[in-house]
């Protein structure tokens, strides 16, 4: 008996036919995982307790140029944000498994919101990253549609044995009002004992505000991008 485990790991199956008959090929077509079960991208009306706390803990900003990026939560930065309620880690807990575990210290943090349309209203959230709270996540929330879309992730910064991973973004309000998101990741390794850089990639990607989400990641190689960059690192003294 084939069960529904056993046939998911297997994406095509070839049968071989030692009678001389002809193959019989089985073909397991594999639906897109089902969502998180969570109101957050269900149905979440306005005035419910959770976007009532977002906007209590919140500061509002009007992103014209917005360098999103994350940090060891021992030193201060932009992004330290304010605890949200425990109460609200079992809405979060299908996206981040670490709320699944015992903890005494808060996980989740409420940092800015702004207006991407009159209809969308994005939350950036300080929430569980590789090691600790470090990880930054947009949550766009649609009036209209009362929920959440699933959250993009926009910075994350772990090293470990010589190795590190660093994703930072880029808001940016265009100037017929669009705001773009610009998305840079770098990850490397380096020899622990001599320092000799062993591997460097850096990857970039565009992705802009259309109606009612972002559009889809593009990569970019777009040199302006990288300067830009460079400049909104040395206004956060990064």
């Amino acid at each position: 008996m084939l069960t529904l485990g056993a046939a998911a790991a297997v994406a095509t199956a070839q049968i071989p036919d030692t009678s001389g008959r002809a193959s019989i090929t089985i073909r397991v077509v594999n639906p897109p995982p089902a969502p998180a079960d969570t109101p957050l991208i269900h149905r979440l009306p306005p005035g419910a307790p959770l976007l009532l706390e977002l906007t209590k803990q919140s500061r509002r900003i009007s992103p014209e140029t917005l360098l999103v990026y994350s940090a060891m939560t021992g030193r201060a930065w932009p992004y330290a944000g304010k605890a949200l309620d425990t109460t609200f880690e079992s809405l979060f807990q299908p996206f981040y498994s670490r709320l699944a575990f015992p903890h005494d210290e808060p996980q989740l943090f409420a940092t800015d919101r702004f207006v991407l349309d009159p209809q969308h209203i994005g939350y950036l959230l300080r929430v569980p990253g590789t090691y600790e709270s470090s990880q930054i996540d947009l949550w766009v929330y649609d009036a209209r549609q009362m929920r959440f879309s699933p959250p993009i992730r926009l910075a994350e910064s772990w090293g470990d044995e010589g190795c590190g991973y660093d994703l930072e973004s880029l808001l940016i309000r265009t100037e017929d009002g669009r705001l773009d998101l610009i998305l840079h990741q770098n990850t490397g390794c380096s020899d622990m004992e001599t320092g000799k850089v062993m591997s460097n990639v850096d990857s970039l990607w565009t992705r802009t505000w259309a109606t009612r989400e972002f559009a889809a990641p593009r990569v970019s190689s777009d040199s302006m991008l990288f300067r830009l960059l460079d400049t909104q690192r040395r206004r956060f003294n990064r």
